[in-house]
Protein backbone atom coordinates (compact mmCIF):
# COMPACT_ATOMS: atom_id res chain seq x y z
CA UNK A 1 0.00 0.00 0.00
CA UNK A 2 1.75 3.51 -1.01
CA UNK A 3 0.08 6.88 -0.24
CA UNK A 4 2.17 10.06 -1.75
CA UNK A 5 1.79 13.22 -2.56
CA UNK A 6 4.99 14.90 -4.93
CA UNK A 7 7.35 16.27 -2.69
CA UNK A 8 7.04 20.36 -1.85
CA UNK A 9 9.36 22.73 -3.49
CA UNK A 10 10.42 23.57 0.07
CA UNK A 11 10.52 20.39 0.96
CA UNK A 12 13.85 19.55 3.09
CA UNK A 13 16.66 18.00 1.08
CA UNK A 14 17.36 14.02 2.05
CA UNK A 15 20.63 12.77 2.76
CA UNK A 16 21.48 11.18 -0.23
CA UNK A 17 20.25 7.73 -0.74
CA UNK A 18 18.81 7.57 2.81
CA UNK A 19 15.49 6.85 3.66
CA UNK A 20 13.13 6.47 6.73
CA UNK A 21 11.66 3.33 8.66
CA UNK A 22 8.61 4.13 10.68
CA UNK A 23 8.23 0.74 12.92
CA UNK A 24 4.42 0.99 14.41
CA UNK A 25 3.29 -0.89 16.76
CA UNK A 26 -0.22 -1.04 18.47
CA UNK A 27 1.16 0.24 21.72
CA UNK A 28 0.62 -0.40 25.56
CA UNK A 29 -1.58 1.32 28.19
CA UNK A 30 0.54 -0.14 31.27
CA UNK A 31 3.57 -1.27 32.04
CA UNK A 32 7.13 -0.56 30.69
CA UNK A 33 7.70 -3.93 28.76
CA UNK A 34 5.94 -2.86 24.90
CA UNK A 35 8.06 0.76 25.45
CA UNK A 36 11.32 -1.08 26.04
CA UNK A 37 11.16 -4.27 23.42
CA UNK A 38 10.00 -2.03 20.84
CA UNK A 39 13.12 0.51 21.34
CA UNK A 40 14.85 -2.34 21.14
CA UNK A 41 13.31 -3.43 18.29
CA UNK A 42 13.91 -0.38 16.66
CA UNK A 43 17.63 -0.35 17.72
CA UNK A 44 18.45 -3.67 16.06
CA UNK A 45 16.30 -3.18 13.03
CA UNK A 46 18.70 0.52 12.67
CA UNK A 47 21.94 -1.71 12.64
CA UNK A 48 20.62 -4.52 10.09
CA UNK A 49 19.57 -1.65 7.71
CA UNK A 50 22.19 0.56 8.37
CA UNK A 51 23.71 -0.38 5.30
CA UNK A 52 20.90 0.22 3.41
CA UNK A 53 21.36 4.10 4.22
CA UNK A 54 17.79 3.88 6.60
CA UNK A 55 16.85 5.67 9.65
CA UNK A 56 14.49 3.66 11.58
CA UNK A 57 11.95 5.32 14.00
CA UNK A 58 9.14 4.01 16.58
CA UNK A 59 5.20 5.12 16.70
CA UNK A 60 2.52 3.41 17.76
CA UNK A 61 -1.34 3.23 16.97
CA UNK A 62 -2.68 4.19 20.01
CA UNK A 63 -1.45 4.84 24.30
CA UNK A 64 2.62 5.42 23.57
CA UNK A 65 3.96 8.66 21.71
CA UNK A 66 5.40 9.27 19.26
CA UNK A 67 2.25 8.84 16.69
CA UNK A 68 2.61 8.25 13.10
CA UNK A 69 2.05 11.90 12.70
CA UNK A 70 4.75 12.63 14.92
CA UNK A 71 7.51 10.00 13.30
CA UNK A 72 6.86 10.71 10.46
CA UNK A 73 7.75 14.59 11.10
CA UNK A 74 10.85 13.31 12.80
CA UNK A 75 12.18 11.84 9.55
CA UNK A 76 11.34 14.70 7.59
CA UNK A 77 13.02 17.51 9.31
CA UNK A 78 15.93 15.36 8.91
CA UNK A 79 15.78 15.57 5.58
CA UNK A 80 13.84 11.95 5.40
CA UNK A 81 10.57 12.71 3.02
CA UNK A 82 10.79 8.90 1.51
CA UNK A 83 9.49 6.26 4.23
CA UNK A 84 8.35 2.77 4.99
CA UNK A 85 5.82 2.17 7.33
CA UNK A 86 6.13 -1.27 8.85
CA UNK A 87 3.28 -2.17 10.97
CA UNK A 88 4.51 -4.06 13.88
CA UNK A 89 1.67 -6.52 14.20
CA UNK A 90 0.84 -10.10 13.87
CA UNK A 91 -2.17 -10.62 11.53
CA UNK A 92 -4.08 -8.81 9.38
CA UNK A 93 -7.03 -7.03 10.78
CA UNK A 94 -8.74 -3.25 11.36
CA UNK A 95 -5.05 -2.38 12.97
CA UNK A 96 -3.79 -2.73 9.27
CA UNK A 97 -6.42 -1.30 7.13
CA UNK A 98 -8.68 1.14 8.93
CA UNK A 99 -6.21 2.37 11.06
CA UNK A 100 -3.21 2.47 9.31
CA UNK A 101 -4.73 4.05 6.40
CA UNK A 102 -5.78 6.99 8.41
CA UNK A 103 -2.40 7.57 10.07
CA UNK A 104 -0.57 7.57 7.08
CA UNK A 105 -4.08 10.21 5.73
CA UNK A 106 -3.22 12.42 8.85
CA UNK A 107 0.76 12.12 8.05
CA UNK A 108 0.17 13.15 4.71
CA UNK A 109 -2.23 16.39 5.77
CA UNK A 110 0.64 17.29 7.98
CA UNK A 111 3.56 16.63 5.89
CA UNK A 112 2.57 16.72 1.99
CA UNK A 113 6.62 16.65 0.63
CA UNK A 114 6.25 12.74 2.13
CA UNK A 115 6.01 9.74 0.46
CA UNK A 116 4.75 6.91 2.18
CA UNK A 117 4.95 3.50 1.32
CA UNK A 118 3.17 0.91 3.83
CA UNK A 119 4.90 -2.88 4.18
CA UNK A 120 2.44 -6.01 5.00
CA UNK A 121 2.23 -7.30 8.35
CA UNK A 122 3.73 -10.28 9.51
CA UNK A 123 0.79 -12.64 8.89
CA UNK A 124 1.58 -16.18 9.14
CA UNK A 125 5.20 -16.76 7.89
CA UNK A 126 7.94 -19.59 8.62
CA UNK A 127 10.30 -17.84 10.88
CA UNK A 128 7.78 -16.69 13.29
CA UNK A 129 6.57 -20.98 12.91
CA UNK A 130 10.05 -21.32 13.72
CA UNK A 131 10.14 -19.02 16.90
CA UNK A 132 6.98 -20.55 18.33
CA UNK A 133 8.91 -23.81 17.98
CA UNK A 134 11.51 -22.56 20.28
CA UNK A 135 9.17 -21.55 22.64
CA UNK A 136 7.53 -24.63 22.85
CA UNK A 137 11.16 -26.31 22.78
CA UNK A 138 12.30 -24.14 25.91
CA UNK A 139 9.19 -24.94 27.73
CA UNK A 140 10.49 -28.47 27.99
CA UNK A 141 8.53 -31.62 27.56
CA UNK A 142 10.16 -34.21 30.28
CA UNK A 143 13.50 -33.77 28.67
CA UNK A 144 12.88 -35.21 25.09
CA UNK A 145 14.43 -34.09 22.02
CA UNK A 146 12.59 -32.29 19.51
CA UNK A 147 13.25 -35.58 17.03
CA UNK A 148 12.14 -38.06 19.19
CA UNK A 149 8.89 -36.35 19.70
CA UNK A 150 7.93 -36.09 16.60
CA UNK A 151 8.57 -39.57 16.08
CA UNK A 152 7.54 -41.17 19.39
CA UNK A 153 5.37 -38.54 21.20
CA UNK A 154 5.28 -39.42 25.37
CA UNK A 155 5.89 -41.82 26.79
CA UNK A 156 2.08 -42.46 27.25
CA UNK A 157 1.49 -41.96 23.23
CA UNK A 158 -1.27 -38.67 23.95
CA UNK A 159 -0.13 -36.23 21.99
CA UNK A 160 1.24 -32.83 23.26
CA UNK A 161 -0.97 -30.14 23.13
CA UNK A 162 0.23 -26.53 22.24
CA UNK A 163 -2.65 -23.90 22.41
CA UNK A 164 -1.07 -20.39 20.01
CA UNK A 165 -3.43 -17.30 21.80
CA UNK A 166 -3.59 -14.25 20.04
CA UNK A 167 -4.59 -10.73 21.83
CA UNK A 168 -8.43 -10.83 21.38
CA UNK A 169 -10.03 -8.19 18.90
CA UNK A 170 -13.08 -6.34 19.05
CA UNK A 171 -13.75 -6.69 15.34
CA UNK A 172 -16.75 -8.45 14.04
CA UNK A 173 -14.93 -8.26 10.55
CA UNK A 174 -12.04 -10.18 11.48
CA UNK A 175 -12.08 -13.80 10.05
CA UNK A 176 -8.78 -14.90 12.08
CA UNK A 177 -7.52 -17.14 8.67
CA UNK A 178 -4.18 -15.64 9.10
CA UNK A 179 -4.42 -17.46 13.40
CA UNK A 180 -5.76 -20.68 11.47
CA UNK A 181 -3.08 -20.87 8.81
CA UNK A 182 -0.15 -20.11 11.35
CA UNK A 183 -1.92 -22.81 13.56
CA UNK A 184 -1.93 -25.38 10.35
CA UNK A 185 1.66 -24.28 9.75
CA UNK A 186 2.72 -24.79 13.06
CA UNK A 187 1.00 -27.96 13.62
CA UNK A 188 2.57 -29.37 10.31
CA UNK A 189 6.38 -27.97 11.73
CA UNK A 190 5.94 -29.89 14.77
CA UNK A 191 4.76 -33.06 13.15
CA UNK A 192 1.84 -35.49 14.26
CA UNK A 193 2.64 -35.87 17.62
CA UNK A 194 1.71 -32.48 18.76
CA UNK A 195 -2.20 -31.67 18.79
CA UNK A 196 -2.12 -27.67 18.12
CA UNK A 197 -5.03 -25.59 18.66
CA UNK A 198 -5.71 -21.39 18.41
CA UNK A 199 -7.58 -18.96 20.36
CA UNK A 200 -7.67 -15.26 20.88
CA UNK A 201 -7.22 -13.84 24.39
CA UNK A 202 -10.65 -12.65 24.55
CA UNK A 203 -13.42 -10.86 22.87
CA UNK A 204 -15.01 -14.27 21.17
CA UNK A 205 -14.25 -17.00 19.08
CA UNK A 206 -12.02 -18.62 18.84
CA UNK A 207 -11.83 -18.67 22.85
CA UNK A 208 -9.29 -20.18 24.81
CA UNK A 209 -12.09 -22.69 26.01
CA UNK A 210 -13.30 -24.05 22.32
CA UNK A 211 -9.08 -24.31 21.51
CA UNK A 212 -8.83 -26.74 25.34
CA UNK A 213 -11.85 -28.71 24.09
CA UNK A 214 -10.24 -29.59 20.97
CA UNK A 215 -7.06 -30.37 22.52
CA UNK A 216 -8.70 -32.44 26.11
CA UNK A 217 -12.03 -33.72 24.51
CA UNK A 218 -11.15 -34.26 20.94
CA UNK A 219 -7.38 -34.73 20.94
CA UNK A 220 -7.04 -36.69 24.39
CA UNK A 221 -3.87 -34.33 25.42
CA UNK A 222 -2.90 -34.58 28.97
CA UNK A 223 -0.82 -31.52 29.15
CA UNK A 224 -1.07 -28.12 27.00
CA UNK A 225 1.58 -26.04 26.60
CA UNK A 226 -0.19 -22.24 26.06
CA UNK A 227 2.44 -19.97 23.76
CA UNK A 228 1.19 -16.24 24.34
CA UNK A 229 1.46 -14.78 20.42
CA UNK A 230 2.28 -11.42 21.51
CA UNK A 231 5.28 -9.95 21.45
CA UNK A 232 5.67 -8.42 24.92
CA UNK A 233 4.23 -9.10 28.69
CA UNK A 234 1.56 -6.88 29.76
CA UNK A 235 -2.20 -7.51 30.44
CA UNK A 236 -3.13 -9.65 28.36
CA UNK A 237 -0.95 -11.79 29.26
CA UNK A 238 -1.22 -11.68 32.83
CA UNK A 239 -4.72 -10.82 33.02
CA UNK A 240 -6.60 -12.24 29.96
CA UNK A 241 -4.34 -15.53 28.64
CA UNK A 242 -2.89 -16.42 32.27
CA UNK A 243 -6.44 -15.64 33.72
CA UNK A 244 -8.00 -17.95 31.07
CA UNK A 245 -5.48 -20.96 31.77
CA UNK A 246 -6.31 -20.75 35.67
CA UNK A 247 -10.26 -21.25 34.68
CA UNK A 248 -9.33 -24.10 32.30
CA UNK A 249 -7.20 -25.97 34.81
CA UNK A 250 -9.93 -25.87 36.73
CA UNK A 251 -12.54 -27.24 34.28
CA UNK A 252 -10.14 -29.87 33.13
CA UNK A 253 -7.84 -30.67 36.99
CA UNK A 254 -6.37 -33.57 35.67
CA UNK A 255 -5.00 -32.18 32.60
CA UNK A 256 -1.28 -30.20 32.84
CA UNK A 257 -1.06 -26.28 31.68
CA UNK A 258 2.00 -24.23 31.51
CA UNK A 259 2.84 -21.34 29.62
CA UNK A 260 5.58 -20.12 27.43
CA UNK A 261 6.92 -16.61 27.49
CA UNK A 262 6.36 -14.10 24.46
CA UNK A 263 7.63 -13.88 21.42
CA UNK A 264 10.03 -11.00 22.69
CA UNK A 265 13.02 -9.61 20.11
CA UNK A 266 14.92 -12.18 18.52
CA UNK A 267 17.24 -12.27 15.61
CA UNK A 268 14.54 -14.36 13.72
CA UNK A 269 12.33 -11.83 14.51
CA UNK A 270 14.56 -8.94 13.27
CA UNK A 271 15.70 -10.36 10.25
CA UNK A 272 11.96 -10.87 8.98
CA UNK A 273 11.21 -7.61 9.54
CA UNK A 274 14.16 -5.95 7.92
CA UNK A 275 13.49 -8.50 4.79
CA UNK A 276 9.34 -7.09 4.62
CA UNK A 277 10.59 -3.43 5.07
CA UNK A 278 13.27 -3.94 2.16
CA UNK A 279 10.59 -6.08 0.12
CA UNK A 280 8.32 -3.26 0.28
CA UNK A 281 10.61 -0.75 -0.19
CA UNK A 282 11.89 -2.67 -3.82
CA UNK A 283 8.43 -3.52 -5.27
CA UNK A 284 8.24 -7.29 -3.81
Amino acid sequence: MTMTTERGKNGAVPPEGEWGVVLLAHGSQRGTHTIDGLREMVSRLQVRLAGNRARVRMACLEFIQPDLPQAVGELVSEGCTDITVMPFLLGQGTHTTDDLEEEIARSLEVYPQARIKASDVFGPDPALVDIVVGRVLEQGTAGLSFDRLRTNGTDSGAPIGVMLVKAGTRSQAEDHLWLFKMGSMLGERLGSRYAVAVAQSHFGSPTMEEAAVELVEKQGVSAVTCVPYIFFPGLILTRNIMGGLETLGQKYPNVGFDVTPTLGIEDKLVELTARRVLDSRNGN
